[in-house]
């Protein structure tokens, strides 16, 4: 371990333990309430990195394959050497953004600015805005909670900060997935920060602690300098556009190295035979004793631990209160939270338009939910799926409701109680389906549709059901409400767990990518690869095209992975115990449950063996 490192983890335990003794709030309870700045700590002004702190990482970036102290877990190392460079090339990765810590850590200058009460003068934030890649932090200072855990994430995440002494704290939640490194190392989206700003005159010093159990197997510290600089650097923006990909490339092609095949390994013991043990981090590789411990062979950990299991560490959004909670999406359109999926309400002068009806076990609170919203009864429902955490609310949803245009009148007046309650939409394969497994005659759409999509007007909004052929099955659909601008992707896209490929019902690992596909052909950023669209998952939380690119970017590479293995002959037990989801099992795997890992990888296989 490096000096400059021991002085780091020094200052994070000495400051951890001052927030304890002063009272800093525990992960997971409300921050303090608001407190007046020390004109001694004061953060406004101008703010320029010292560039020559960890240049070579900074600069043009590690080299492929040196992850050397950083206390990587087994999924962070093969997530890191399964990274191929030339994946930014794709048109939704172009223009990340940098996640806070990498951010803070970026070059070009920096400005922070105080955020006060106009009336009482009371610190309301503190804002902090990097050159590179226009990355815009606030830290909120008035004592206000941190979102639910369903809530969207963004690069900077949520901030709330308080002063201890000379420093002040910063505890940040809800980023997104992001680096660690510039040379594929990632720091996922269940990542919590513990910050610490000292400020000695014009000389500021940023101390993170970065705590991910989803790749590191023990917290990150690093420490960043600044000088304050008595002047404007103007030039401020430093705006991202995506432009062209690299020409007939298919759009299931992500670029990615197979386990143990990354030619950056060779290159790096090649270029330093001297320095090979520790090269692929670890958390031993941060103490001193490792030093003294001896050469462990790295080569063994270019692949996973051969028939290993793992389950997801990432922490359900999804409240277990027995209660529906109402999250304001965008305009009229809001997510009901609690009912064993996500439910999409929108509402206005005509009856609300639900997109699915969760399982139902809470339908008379998603009923009340929906009333508090709308004073007129339901109109529509649209099922994005037959399974029973789209539909298990149907029939008490639609029972409650009442649809006075009797849409789809020559079509829909064949089927009892036409006319009855609210018209529940759909692709036709989900009404064969639920029809198949006896569901109730009153729960089934009525209102379906063949190819393609189903489009109509309500609520002051165009609303389009896309179907997604063979995807999860063969009936699922997703929903844009175009002018909120807010997609609903059903169980097509989740942020819980690997996809529920059903095949037994047509669902198939390729149809699966070309949904994720169609959704981000219709998503467009805000700015710096965040925002804009919206995307409600079927499960988990508010997230945009972001969280769908690298949803997708899991499925294809898996799918390669173990297309590469069917075509050496594999048969399904060995392909299970090469474990080909190794780096996405800390943040989606399960071990028990009714969609385990074992079972995403044998419905792939399947369908590629097809």
């Amino acid at each position: 371990m490096t000096s400059r490192r021991s002085q780091a983890v020094a200052l994070a335990a000495v400051l951890l333990a001052g927030a304890r003794t002063l009272g800093q709030a525990p992960p997971g309870a409300p921050p303090p309430t608001a407190q007046a700045p020390s004109p001694a700590i004061d953060l406004s002004g101008y703010w320029t990195p010292a560039l020559h702190e960890d240049s070579t990482e900074r600069g043009a970036g590690p080299e492929m394959a040196d992850y050397s102290g950083l206390p990587l877990n087994e999924a962070g190392r093969l997530f890191a050497l399964s990274y191929d460079p030339s994946r930014l090339t794709l048109r939704h990765h172009q223009c990340d953004g940098y996640v806070a810590p990498y951010q803070m850590r970026a070059l070009g200058n920096s400005r922070a600015w105080e955020e006060r009460d106009p009336h009482t003068h009371q610190l309301v934030a503190i804002h902090w805005f990097s050159q590179t890649f226009e990355g815009k932090r606030t830290i909120w200072m008035d004592g206000r909670p941190h979102p639910p855990a369903y809530a969207p994430h963004s690069w900077m995440g949520f901030s709330t900060g308080r002063f201890i002494g000379t420093a002040l704290a910063v505890r940040t939640t809800h980023l997104k997935q992001g680096w660690f490194t510039r040379n594929g190392v990632p720091e996922s989206d269940q990542a919590t920060l513990q910050e610490f700003f000292v400020r000695r005159g014009d000389h500021l010093t940023h101390t993170v602690v970065v705590t991910d159990p989803v790749y590191l197997e023990e917290p990150l510290v690093r420490t960043t300098d600044y000088s304050r600089q008595p002047v404007d650097h103007q030039n401020w923006l430093f705006p991202c556009d995506d432009g062209e990909q690299v020409l007939d490339r298919a759009p299931d092609n992500v670029p990615s190295y197979l386990f143990g095949q990354n030619p950056g390994v060779a290159e790096y013991r090649k270029k330093h035979p001297t320095a090979q043990s520790g090269h692929l981090g670890g958390g031993a590789t941060i103490h001193p004793a490792f030093a003294s411990a001896g050469a462990r062979n790295e080569s063994a950990l270019e692949r996973p631990v051969a028939g290993a299991r793992v389950s997801s560490v990432a922490i359900s959004p999804e409240p277990t209160d027995g209660d529906v909670h109402v999250f304001r999406i965008r305009d009229n359109v809001y997510m009901l939270v609690g009912d064993g999926g996500n439910i999409v309400v929108q509402v206005g002068d005509e009856g609300p338009f639900v997109v699915d009806t969760g399982t139902g076990r809470l339908a008379d609170k998603t009923i009340a939910a929906i009333a508090r919203l709308s004073p007129r009864p339901i109109q529509f429902i649209a099922n994005t799926s037959f399974h029973a955490d789209r539909t298990g609310g149907n029939l008490k949803l639609r029972t409650s409701g009442a649809d006075p245009s009797v849409r789809g009148t020559f079509f829909s007046l064949q089927f009892p109680g036409a006319g009855v309650g609210a018209t529940i939409m759909g692709h036709q394969n989900v009404a064969n389906r639920m029809s198949d497994a006896k569901a109730a005659a009153d729960a089934l759409p009525t209102d379906t549709y063949l190819e393609e999509r189903r489009r109509t007007f309500h609520n002051g909004d165009a609303i389009e059901l896309f179907w997604t052929p063979n995807a999860v099955t063969d009936g699922d659909s997703f929903v844009h409400f175009r002018r909120a601008d807010v997609i609903v992707a059903g169980n097509v896209f989740t942020t819980t767990r690997f996809p529920f490929i059903d095949v037994a019902n047509g669902g198939t690992v390729d149809g699966e990518i070309r949904a994720l596909n169609d959704i981000l052909a219709k998503t467009v950023y805000a700015h710096q690869g965040q925002g804009g669209t919206l995307v409600v998952p079927g499960h988990g939380y508010l997230s945009d095209e972001h969280e769908v690119v690298e949803y997708r970017d899991m499925v294809v590479i898996v799918r390669d992975r173990i297309r590469a293995l069917v075509r050496a002959g594999a048969t399904l037990e060995q392909v299970k115990a090469a474990r080909p989801t190794a780096d996405y099992d800390t943040r989606y795997g399960a071990l028990t449950g009714p969609w385990t890992t074992e079972m995403f990888v044998e419905a792939i296989f399947k369908t590629l063996r097809k």
